[in-house]
Order: structure tokens, then C-alpha cells, then sequence
């Protein structure tokens, strides 16, 4: 069935030469329901879906006919639009709700009659369908994720909290074990969710090319990551898994006395069983999430990491072509070779070469003066005369002639030599300091200074890339191939690590880092 106004698709609606064996066959298809989003009328069918819906939180029996017209005008006040849109002879109420109803999407039903003056009233009643208060409530919050990120907020420490008074009550309070699980499952839906809206956002701000829009939104997903979320998975995450798995080897009619006190005693078995399966699968979830170093938890925490880089990366490009295509690579190439130049003549010549900003040359010939005339003042030399305003304006659109001279950055370039010398200064006394710990755990790392904390962020970035062998241990060697890095796994049971930097703390598994010059052998 097509909505109103909707253009037949030539390829779905072909008549097939024989059965249809998609739909023989039972699978999932359309949603009649979903025809008043695709409807030439879309609008107007949204703006009662939207009123109905909204009325389910004040009202358990539905929008009487005679109050719709008041609502649909107060919805259009509130959304800034015009009410007198209602009184369009393009917009028929009661044709629309006809339809609405064929489509499944509301129910129609009436008031009882109580007086004879009430039997010529329009006494119908409409109420939203299940399925569609539940799809359009999913519309209407498309892009929000605040409710899911607000519930994510605290996810692992309410997940602990829950899951140790499960394990508490479970045998002796099925009432508080229930109350217990709902909490828990929940909480684990929330964490789906926004951890999802995450992978989401992130996977349309690194496609294409890079936008204002686009580093923007990573930079959102990453804060409110950091916020919410991330703090709590070094604290939790052992006992989540701890919990989890001891709840797994609960005897089944502990599982049973739960669920037969959420679903009420008159559950038949079948229910019962389906729910009890429930519980238990979303156990093994949440140890797949939180348990070991390939979890869903650190590989969510790696993908925000990994945006990091491209982040960067874009931001640069958009610093660098200010949204147009330019010749960046091309003016860096010539900007190195200007720096090497051993003298301001060779500058001057490659920068020619580069923009053919050549001399002027008068080639001999008929109607040309003759070239060298010893008596003519050089440009340099000569007085200034003053140059018209279309001159200014256009520059060197109006005029042709030599370039002027190169400007003098000799001194801008000792400087530039002299910052570089000790920047590398500082990098050797960091590197040394760094290095003067290799083969400590980290929980020996202390006093940190922030050139020290960025260092050991990259060490620990490149070890975190690399995929462990079956003892725990990692290899790796550094982006810019100087440093050959190896770790030892933290000690079965041990706390994480806490170092105290100048900026806060970081907390990592205690691991043994081994430092060594990529040139040598460990």
C-alpha cells in the first residue's frame, strides 16, 4: 500500500512473473504503520502523531475528536509556526485521522452517550497504536542521546554496586535480587546505547574529507567519553567481571525464584525459562564487555584514542587550505629548499625559478629599444612617485614588472636555529630521564614533569597498538622508529598503577616497561 502522493518505484511495483518467495518465504518486511512519515502530507500527519503522543502522559484514554483541533493549534504555537496553517484547505482533519486509522496507526473508538444531545456530538476518540508510540518515540529522539548518556554516566559503578547486592539477596531476597536486576539491565542498555551513539558519530566524522562540523563532533563524543565513562573503567572493571562471572554459577532455581517474582506468580514456563536465559546472557555481555584486554570496554576505549591521530590531522588540514584546495605540499617543499639555501642570492633565484617572477628582458628587434641604456635610474635608486588609488587596489592585476627583493629573515633564522637547539636540549634531558627508568613497573614512576608524562603517552600508545603474545608480554617499536619498547604483564590480583603528574594522575595496569634505542638490541 502507498502513502498518499507517494510515486510508485517502477522495479517494486512490476508485477513478478510468479510467486514472491521473499514474502512466502516469512521474513520481515515493510511497516504499514510507518506509510504517515513517507506521505505527501508528512507534515500533518507528524503534527498529530506528535500531539497524540505527547497527550499519552497526561491522558490514559485517548484525544477526544472535539480537543484535537485545540492541541494541533497550541503545538503549532509552541513550535513557532503559524496556527492559522490548521485552517488550509489543504489540511482535512477528519480525512486525515481516517487514513491514520487504516494504516494502523491509531485506534478509533467512542464515548459512551449519555444524554440525547450528545448522540449528534462527534463523540469518536483516537489513541496511538503501540507499535507506533513506540516508533515514533525512537523518531523523536533521533540525534538526543542525553537520556543514554545521562544513565551512562555512572554505568560501571552502578553495575558493581547492583551486581554485589544480586549476589547478596539473590538466595534470601528475591524481591531486592529483582530490583537488583532491573537496575542492572537497565544500566547495561544505557551503556549499548550511548556506546553505540559514540561508534556512530566517530564513524561519520572520519569518513570523507575533514569539516568544521565533522572535528567538532569528535571532539564532543571524545569529551563526553571522557566524562561519562572513562574514569571508570580502570576502577570497575575487575570487579564487574568478578561479580559477573560468580553470578554465572548460581544454581538455576535461584534464577527461577527471580524471575518468577518479576513476571508475577501466575508465569507460565515457558516465560520463565525465556527470562531466566535473559539474565544469563546478559551476564556473559557484561563480562564480554569488561573482562580481559581485548573487552569491548578497552576496545571502545582504543577506537577513541585511535581518533586522536586523525583529529589532529584534520585540524591541521583545515588550519592549512581554510576549506580550498591549495597548493600546501608544493609551498612546504619550496619553503625546505629556501631554508637550505646557503645565501640570499640562491633564495632569491629559487624563489624566481618558483613563481617566475623573472627580470624583464627587451628581446632585439623592430620597434624595441636597445637593451642596456647605461643612463636609465634603477628602480632601487630612484625616487618614490606616487601610485593611484585602481593601482592599489588591483595590484598585480593592474601592473607587470620585476618583484621586489626578497625580505632579510637572516635573523629570524639564527633565532629559529637557536629555539631548535633547545628544544633539542630539553628532548635529550627528557629522553635520559625516561630512559633512567626502563625496566621499573609504573607504579615506581614518580614526580613526572609534563615533557616526562607526553613521552611515556606515546610509549604507552605504541605498546597499546601491539598485539600481546600468549605470555602477556608486548613488543613494539615507536612511530619514529627511535625506541624499541617491550612490557611484562602486571602481577595476577595487583592494583593498577596510579602516577601523579602535574596535571592530575594517570592510572594504567601496572606493567614492567622496557626502554632501549631502537638502534641497539634489547
Amino acid at each position: 500500500m502507498q502513502p498518499d502522493g507517494a510515486e510508485p518505484d517502477d522495479d517494486e511495483e512490476r508485477p513478478a512473473d510468479g510467486p514472491d518467495l521473499w514474502h512466502l518465504a516469512g521474513l520481515p518486511g515493510g511497516l504499514l504503520q510507518a506509510s504517515y512519515l513517507t506521505s505527501r502530507f508528512a507534515t500533518q500527519y507528524r503534527l498529530i502523531v506528535d500531539v497524540l503522543l505527547a497527550e499519552q502522559e497526561h491522558t490514559l484514554t485517548g484525544v477526544a475528536a472535539a480537543d484535537l483541533p485545540d492541541l494541533l493549534h497550541r503545538r503549532l504555537r509552541a513550535w513557532g509556526a503559524d496556527p492559522g496553517l490548521l485552517d488550509d484547505p489543504a489540511f482535512k482533519l477528519k480525512d486525515r485521522m481516517s487514513r491514520l486509522e487504516r494504516w494502523g496507526v491509531v485506534y478509533r473508538f467512542q464515548d459512551k452517550a449519555v444524554r440525547d444531545a450528545e448522540f449528534v456530538l462527534d463523540r469518536d476518540r483516537y489513541q496511538l497504536t503501540e507499535t507506533v508510540a513506540e516508533l515514533h518515540r525512537a523518531i523523536t529522539s533521533l540525534g538526543d542521546d542525553t537520556a543514554a548518556a545521562a544513565a551512562a554516566t555512572l554505568a560501571p559503578g552502578i553495575l558493581t554496586a547492583n551486581l554485589a547486592l544480586l549476589r547478596d539477596t539473590a538466595g534470601a531476597d528475591p524481591a531486592a535480587a529483582a530490583a537488583a536486576w532491573s537496575v542492572i539491565a537497565t544500566t547495561h542498555q544505557a551503556m549499548v546505547r550511548a556506546a553505540a551513539g559514540w561508534q556512530a558519530r566517530l564513524a561519520g566524522a572520519l569518513a570523507g574529507a575533514p569539516t568544521q562540523e565533522k572535528i567538532t563532533t569528535v571532539q564532543e563524543t571524545l569529551r563526553r567519553y571522557v566524562d561519562m565513562w572513562g574514569a571508570g573503567i580502570d576502577t570497575q572493571s575487575e570487579a564487574i567481571t568478578t561479580l559477573a562471572a560468580g553470578l554465572t554459577t548460581l544454581p538455576a532455581p535461584v534464577w527461577r525464584r527471580i524471575a518468577v517474582h518479576t513476571l508475577g506468580a501466575n508465569a507460565d514456563e515457558p516465560a520463565i525459562d525465556t527470562l531466566v536465559d535473559t539474565h544469563l546472557r546478559t551476564l556473559h555481555t557484561l563480562r564480554r564487555w569488561f573482562d580481559g584486554p581485548h573487552c569491548q570496554a578497552r576496545k571502545l576505549r582504543r577506537q577513541m584514542r585511535d581518533t586522536i591521530g586523525p583529529l589532529l590531522r584534520g585540524q591541521r588540514t583545515l588550519a592549512a587550505v581554510g576549506g580550498h584546495v591549495s597548493r600546501r605540499a608544493d609551498l612546504v617543499d619550496l619553503a625546505t629548499r629556501l631554508a637550505s639555501a646557503p645565501d640570499d642570492d640562491t633564495a632569491w633565484h629559487l624563489w624566481c625559478a618558483a613563481t617566475g617572477l623573472f627580470s624583464a628582458r627587451h628581446l632585439p628587434g623592430a620597434g624595441n629599444p636597445p637593451a642596456g641604456n647605461p643612463g636609465a635610474v634603477s628602480f632601487w635608486d630612484a625616487e618614490p612617485v606616487p601610485v593611484e588609488a585602481r593601482l592599489r587596489k588591483q595590484g598585480p592585476k593592474a601592473t607587470t614588472g620585476t618583484a621586489a627583493r626578497i625580505s632579510d629573515r637572516t635573523g629570524a633564522k639564527r633565532a629559529a636555529r637557536d629555539r631548535a637547539a633547545q628544544a633539542a636540549a630539553q628532548a635529550a634531558i627528557t629522553e635520559a630521564a625516561i630512559l633512567a627508568r626502563s625496566g621499573q613497573r609504573l607504579s615506581q614512576w614518580h614526580d613526572l614533569n609534563a615533557a616526562e608524562l607526553q613521552m611515556l603517552l606515546v610509549l604507552l600508545g605504541a605498546v597499546a597498538a601491539a598485539h600481546p603474545d600468549r605470555d602477556g608480554r608486548r613488543s613494539a617499536t615507536t612511530g619514529d622508529a627511535r625506541w624499541r619498547l617491550r612490557t611484562e604483564p602486571p602481577e595476577r590480583g595487583a592494583p593498577a598503577a596510579v602516577v601523579h603528574t602535574p596535571d592530575g594522575r594517570l592510572v594504567h595496569p601496572d606493567i614492567v616497561l622496557h626502554i632501549s634505542p631502537a638502534a641497539s638490541r634489547p
